[in-house]
């Protein structure tokens, strides 16, 4: 069986790629004197099954290990401190995978359609979530969120279809334009008292989502954030000056108004009725008291 051929740079601590001639060669083993693994290194390894990644490696360059569609699992060590852009794209094999306390930094797109991940821990040295990190992860049911992450990017779990449901931190201040769309198994979520901003098509598709809370501290909400939400039966709203708020034009879109009970904050009902957005719900009740 012929080997592997890597390719390192001339001082030989940057794996710079990976020519794999014979597809019989399901491993590769990172030789100790890399310090990074470079963008695009691994890509199109398609055969590739399993990678062994040393101790002396700090940094997995941007589409690392884009579309290597058989890789089953990755250890990362404790060395490694960022996962580049569109670092592990399109491995649809890959069913699990350990992100260690070192890592501070996770790359856009850096799981994209990896459609057989099911569960991940972001360790609590992470701050944000960036855009699109974990979309098409169709197979992932859970996921844990530490409260260090300040931030849900934009797509972030766009099309995690099998995501039933997902603790949102009280670190977290902004929920990014589609972070949740097409989440089709989400059925209910509490969004933190701590989140002043819900992006556009946050929560867009979500037709499992039967009730949602939106807390006092928000003061902007984009467009159509529930749009297509047709399950959608309660809405909790404890916002208490609705007229300091800034709407998108379209705010539920689709979403079954006419059957969803509003429940509100005691003292806000004219504001309420009245108002441009929420005045059309028929069912607006008062928050029973706990």
């Amino acid at each position: 069986m012929m080997e592997p051929n890597l390719i390192l740079s001339d001082d030989g601590r940057t794996l710079k790629s990976v020519i794999i001639k014979d597809e019989s060669i399901k491993t590769v083993t990172i030789p100790d004197s890399v310090t990074a693994i470079g963008d695009d290194a691994f890509r199109d390894c398609s055969s590739l099954q399993s990678i062994v990644i040393p101790n002396s490696v700090t940094m997995i360059g941007d589409e690392a290990f884009l579309c290597c569609e058989s890789l089953l699992s990755i250890d990362i060590p404790t060395s490694v401190t960022a996962i580049g852009n569109e670092a592990f794209y399109g491995c649809r094999s890959l069913q699990s995978i350990d992100i260690p306390n070192s890592v501070t930094e996770i790359g856009s797109w850096a799981f994209w359609g990896c459609s057989s991940l099911q569960s991940i821990v972001i360790p609590n040295s992470v701050t944000e979530i960036v855009s699109w990190v974990f979309s098409g992860c169709s197979s992932l049911q859970s996921i844990v969120i530490p409260n260090s992450v300040t931030a849900i990017g934009n797509g972030t779990f766009e099309n995690c279809h099998s995501l039933q449901s997902i603790d949102i931190p009280n670190s977290i201040t902004e929920i990014g334009s589609w972070a949740f769309a097409g989440c089709s198994s989400l059925q209910s979520t509490v969004i933190p008292n701590s989140v002043t901003e819900i992006g556009n098509g946050a929560f867009k598709g979500c037709t499992s989502l039967q009730s949602i809370e939106i807390p006092n501290s928000v003061t902007k909400i984009g467009e159509k954030p529930f749009d297509g939400c047709s399950s959608l039966t309660q809405i909790h709203c404890r916002i208490e000056d609705i007229n300091t708020m800034r709407f998108g034009k379209v705010l539920f879109g689709d979403a079954p108004i006419d059957s969803i009970t509003l429940y509100i904050p005691s003292g806000t009902y004219d504001e309420y009725i009245h108002h441009p957005v929420f005045g059309k719900f028929k069912n607006i009740e008062i928050e029973p008291t706990k």
